[in-house]
């Protein structure tokens, strides 16, 4: 980060910039918006990403340190604007607007659309803070695709410093966390201090503090000490807590996590008004574990203790579905199947606004986890030979896949096929291989529905062979675009058995590098389709895997990377990531910065990285199909066919 200088300005001044620094396309009815106060937003979409779109939505989120809540305003259409009102609630320091239609977002060329809340014409206390929070946290960039500007926040937790010097800040530990990134040594002397200061406070926090300011300036075992002698000074602590309470979420024998839980609730009952979901989630954990052993006298008690149950109905589905992917206890996993469904039916008819989750956005996440659930519940039906019944629920899901998932296409055209219905099974085969997303099953239940109708096979392979055409076509088209050209930064480091491999070693080679983590669930959700497209290009000796390590928790987990791969027989060249100067196993991934696993990276035989994919939803088959179109196009050969240069 940039070192900070800064020239006061007169406040009045300053809040009138901050006014009028937001684009034209969205304003406020009030240039300085405050506190209980009713707001109408204008909004002209001409020349923004929504442009053209029947539902155009907005939401506010409102940054208060505390609930985080957000609303749904509705945008009427008023001549070539959309206007809209909300009421700022009365402890909101900031907020911001987000505005979209489906998955297209408008982030005003990434800087969003972020505004102050005023007292008069001055912002209220905590103000700059909040929108250092959207700025830095993730929060803005995450919900709304506001660019994360490190440089932007720091300036708003200074100028918050400046202004409340003596007053207790809301995100006093992000402000720390970038200024113990600082290099300057008036910053360095000030996080110093700061240490000395808050290591001899009488309150706990500020202790903690210390320990994690220690841990950020890279004096690991000097924050370990002092965490150590926090323990002993706070033995009833939220340190302490804290601890105990990890401890129960990541044990992974059920019957010690349960011995856990019951030392946990013994030391901190829960209080009758007692809003904290952690206790709520360590029961739902210890259902769904006893579930998934069998124990339903264990099931049943936890399951009824649990107050937020659609918490639990992710749980249950998981169970249910695996034990249909086995075709075992079918009748049991029908009726937990079923219950997940009215879990989360009741979710949708009573909707709750929770942090950063306004009532249409909580409606909006309980339908598509009804969904998740009726494909399984729509599943076991299939296994059972109650097709019909089953199509009416895989009907509605199906309906709902805009993405195309190809698990949800494979369950609609089984049962289809069960039935007789070969035309629009073909119809749903079809287009989805045409769109890159055809897999095993489908090409089975494909063959099945072509027989079906024709009552022959014959010419179905060159039927088959067409449509894969089109979607090598279409698919290449699209990784065309995606592709980029920027020199790959070189690393060596140790393999599991400890030799050194380095980047350079590998030169006049197809490299593809996947960052990943034993605790990452879509990397490991990734996994089998990389062992497929592993195993595609094992014969080419121009083609060459490295599967990174990297960001694993705490010193001691080469053992536990080890196990992982070879538990799931993954012929992978693993390399582990080192240390970077974070103090954590991040060097190589900080490199190529990486802001979230896994992330591919495709590099070329000179060096160039083509292609960069970040995070994995689909299946094995979309994802060996896109790693090896990839690796064509890195290679030039299938750049030559597509655009003829």
């Amino acid at each position: 980060m940039k070192s900070h200088k800064f020239i006061l300005v007169l406040p009045a001044l300053l809040a009138l910039q901050t006014a009028f620094a937001q684009s034209s396309k969205l304003t406020l009815s009030d240039n300085y918006p405050a506190a209980s106060e009713k707001i109408k937003i204008t909004y002209n979409p001409a020349g923004t990403p929504v442009e053209g779109k029947k539902d155009i939505s907005a939401e506010v989120f409102y940054i208060d340190g505390k609930d985080y809540p957000a609303v749904d305003v509705d945008l009427k259409k008023d001549g070539s604007v959309l206007t809209g009102n909300f009421t700022i609630p009365a402890t909101a320091k900031a907020f911001f607007v987000k505005i979209f239609s489906d998955d297209v977002i408008d982030n005003n060329n990434d800087k969003g659309y972020v505004f102050l809340v005023y007292k008069g014409e001055e912002p209220i206390q905590g103000a700059y803070e909040s929108k250092g929070f959207i700025l830095t946290s993730g929060v803005g960039s995450y919900m709304a695709k506001i660019k994360t500007d490190k440089d932007e926040g720091f300036a708003m937790f200074k100028k918050e410093s400046e202004l409340y010097p003596q007053s207790e800040k809301l995100y006093q530990a992000n402000y720390y966390r970038l200024l113990a990134g600082e290099k300057d040594p008036a910053s360095i002397d000030f996080v110093n201090k700061e240490i000395t200061s808050l290591e001899k406070s009488e309150k706990e926090k500020d202790v903690m503090m210390a320990a994690d300011l220690l841990k950020w300036t890279k004096q690991p075992a000097a924050s370990d000490s002092l965490l150590a002698i926090l323990r002993k000074r706070f033995p009833g602590g939220e340190s302490v807590k804290n601890i105990a309470h990890i401890a129960v979420l990541r044990e992974k024998d059920i019957d010690k996590k349960d011995s856990l839980y019951q030392a946990f609730i013994a030391k901190y009952p829960e209080k009758a008004d007692d809003k904290e979901a952690g206790l709520d989630y360590m029961r739902a954990q210890l259902a769904s574990g006893y579930l998934k052993k069998g124990n339903m006298e264990a099931y049943e008690k936890y399951a009824a203790q649990v107050k937020e149950k659609s918490g639990l109905a992710m749980g249950i589905n998981n169970v249910a579905f695996e034990w249909a992917q086995k075709g075992e206890k079918l009748d049991e996993a029908e009726k937990l199947s079923r219950q997940s469904l009215d879990f989360v039916q009741e979710s949708i008819k009573k909707p709750v606004a929770r942090p950063y989750t306004s009532l249409k956005s909580a409606v909006k996440n309980s339908q598509s986890s009804y969904d998740m659930y009726a494909d399984t519940y729509a599943f076991i039906l299939y296994k059972e030979g109650k097709y019909a019944e089953a199509l009416k629920y895989q009907q509605g899901v199906y309906d709902h896949n805009t993405s195309n998932n190809t698990e949800t296409n494979e369950h609609y055209v089984l049962i289809l096929n069960a039935l007789g219905k070969y035309a629009a099974s073909k119809q749903v085969i079809q287009n989805a291989i045409k769109d890159n997303k055809g897999s095993a099953v489908l090409k089975d239940e494909l063959k099945k529905a072509y027989v079906g109708l024709n009552k022959n096979e014959t010419g179905y392979d060159q039927y088959l062979a067409s449509l894969t055409a089109i979607a090598k076509k279409k698919s290449l088209e699209e990784l065309i675009k995606q592709m980029i050209s920027q020199p790959a930064l070189p690393f060596a480091l140790k393999d599991l058995d400890g030799n050194t491999v380095s980047l350079a070693s590998l030169k006049g080679k197809t490299i593809i590098v996947d960052f990943w983590a034993t605790w990452c669930g879509p990397c490991k959700a990734s996994f089998p389709g990389m062992q497929m497209a592993v195993n595609k290009y094992k014969d080419d000796p121009n083609v060459k895997f490295l599967f990174i390590d990297t960001w694993e928790n705490g010193d001691n987990y080469v053992d536990g990377v080890k196990k992982f791969i070879t538990d799931n027989k993954y012929t992978f060249n693993v390399l582990l990531d080192e240390k970077g100067s974070d103090g954590k196993q991040s060097k190589v991934v900080s490199q190529f910065e990486v802001s979230g696993i896994p992330t591919k990276f495709i590099i070329d035989k000179n060096g160039i990285v083509r292609f960069k994919k970040v995070g994995f939803m689909g299946s094995p088959d979309d994802l060996v199909n896109e790693v090896s179109s990839m690796i064509e196009l890195a290679n030039g050969s299938e750049l030559v066919q597509v655009t003829g240069k």
